[in-house]
């Protein structure tokens, strides 16, 4: 049997049964609830998980193609069958250019089954696309190894930051933080080892500091991190306490190694007024 979570939208109960009974037999385990108003069918796309929407076309005070434009208001890509003893071609064809995937008589339900098969396999190749553009999307801007902000976000958000500074009169600082006897640890232990170490390095770093602080990876063995609302004092403050956390061994297949690290710090408005004077200062105190 496979599951099938079905919002129906019809104003009898007998004809609601009858696809039901139509699905059950083609082999879904139905998980079903029948609205007849649009103030439940928008109560329902809102409080639960559908994977499909099946509605008659005409019924009293509520009608199908309203039913289908509330759907499609709240949930654009699920499927939408129209199940009516009233449609006929031409209002089919109207209600598809609208967005329904299908329409089925009532009187010719054999075909629901194979057209609920169907959509569901549309949409799930629909659903995975949309999964596998999302992760691009985000690599885009984020280091595949760490998980971290990369080099073309962190300009980004320092970007928003200093124009958010000059808005609030509020400065900032950027950490540039470059490990130390990194490469020795990938020649005497292989780039696996060092991948352990950068992926302790990026915890330690997102467990020192602030929700609203951005630590990223710029590269090989470099991080930086943006604070936002601080000063240079306090950003001293808080890269002693980055490079206390990093003191401590870093375990590799159960293999204690030490890593020291270097760390710069510049600020704005103090030191400089720009992203890329800022990073130079910083990489420069560094």
């Amino acid at each position: 049997m496979t599951p099938l979570r079905l919002l129906q939208v019809e104003d009898t109960e007998d004809d609601a049964a009858l696809v039901q009974h139509a699905l059950k037999r083609a082999g879904y385990e139905i998980f079903a609830r029948r609205v007849d108003t649009a103030e439940g069918l928008r109560r329902e796309l809102h409080d639960s998980e559908w994977d499909l929407v099946i509605a008659d076309y005409t019924m009293p005070g509520f009608s199908g193609t309203k039913a289908l434009a509330i759907v499609r208001e709240q949930h654009p890509d699920l499927p939408f069958i129209f199940v009516s003893g009233t449609i006929g071609e031409d209002t089919a064809v109207a209600a598809m250019k609208t967005g329904a995937h299908d329409y089925i008589m009532k009187g010719t339900l054999a075909r629901l089954a194979p057209a609920v098969e169907r959509e569901m396999r549309e949409a799930a190749v629909r659903r995975e696309r949309y999964l596998a553009n999302q992760r691009v999307a985000y690599l885009a801007y984020h280091d595949s190894l760490t998980d971290l902000p990369n080099r073309a976000l962190f300009l980004d958000r320092l970007q928003q930051a200093i124009l958010r500074s000059h808005r609030d009169e509020k400065g900032l600082a950027v950490l540039l933080i470059d490990l130390d006897g990194f490469k020795e640890v990938n020649d005497a232990l292989g780039h696996h080892a060092g991948d352990v170490v950068l992926q302790e390095v990026a915890m330690r770093l997102r467990g020192a500091l602030r929700a609203s602080d951005t630590v990223a990876r710029l590269g090989g063995d470099e991080f930086a991190v943006l604070l936002t609302n601080t000063d240079v004092n306090r950003a001293e403050l808080t890269s002693r306490k980055v490079l206390l956390d990093l003191q401590h061994p870093f375990m590799v297949d159960g293999r204690p190694l030490s890593i020291s690290a270097s760390v710069g710090i510049a600020g704005i408005p103090l030191h400089a007024a720009t992203g890329d004077d800022v990073l130079r200062r910083a990489d420069s105190a560094m």
